[in-house]
């Protein structure tokens, strides 16, 4: 669960906003945005716990390998300590790194100060990460929400739960009809777009006039009523 959210409106780099973050009792999870030589060298000394994603071009200066034994089916090629960066800018403290893979095989590195975990979990905590961008990615794709209609705290609730509802209700609509007598097979985003635009073939219109009479005791027409029973049941 966020425990602090920092809101703005898109115009500041990330970086700036980040250190507003910062917090002895918990570890930093962030990407490459957020990284920078003497913020990590002073993190060391504040004993900031954090695990930062590094920008492609930082050079390690001087690394030695951490001993240790990799767990089966482990994704981590490399743990090491050295030093970051060039000769004209290059931390003065030594950061571990850890190396390993994700799911396209493509090679991450993470800077921490986490010594007496293994590197297995801190590539756990950096891709736990990514199921926050997941998400949002997730609402951006699926729950139609282009503009939010307020700014106070009600109004965001109130229309990202409106968009959940109807999301849940459509879906809840495909996957119970799409299994019945139907000729036209159809994604759940074409199922979505011919529904708004009411171009749903018959065998699907069909299916679905059935499954909603049984679940409902209104006429087909009345689909408002019929939407509200299928929230109470499936919220």
């Amino acid at each position: 669960m966020p425990l602090r959210v920092i809101e703005t409106t898109g115009l500041k780099h990330d970086g700036p906003v980040g250190e507003m973050l910062v917090d002895l009792r918990f570890v930093l999870v962030e990407d490459r945005a957020y990284f920078k030589i003497k913020r990590i060298d002073q993190f060391v000394s504040d004993k900031q716990d954090f695990v930062i994603r590094l920008k492609e071009n930082v050079e390690i200066f001087r690394p030695k390998s951490l001993k240790r034994t990799p767990e089966k089916g482990s994704r981590v090629t490399r743990d090491i300590t050295c030093q970051l960066g060039t000769p004209q800018s290059r931390s003065s403290k030594r950061h571990r790194v850890v190396f390993f893979l994700d799911d396209r095989k493509r090679e991450i590195r993470v800077v921490t100060n986490l010594m007496m975990v293994s590197a297995e979990l801190i590539a756990e905590m950096y891709k736990a990460r990514w199921k926050i961008e997941s998400f949002f990615r997730w609402i951006k794709q699926n729950l139609n929400v282009p503009v939010l209609f307020g700014t106070t705290p009600n109004a965001v609730y109130n229309q990202l739960f409106a968009a959940l509802i109807a999301y849940v209700l459509l879906k809840w609509l495909y996957n119970n009809t799409k299994n019945k007598r139907i000729f036209h097979v159809l994604s759940f985003s074409e199922f979505h777009r011919k529904l708004l635009h009411n171009e749903l073939p018959i065998d699907w219109l069909s299916e679905m006039i059935v499954l909603l009479k049984r679940v409902s005791c209104f006429s087909q027409d009345n689909f408002v009523q019929a939407c509200l029973i299928l929230v109470n049941q499936h919220a």
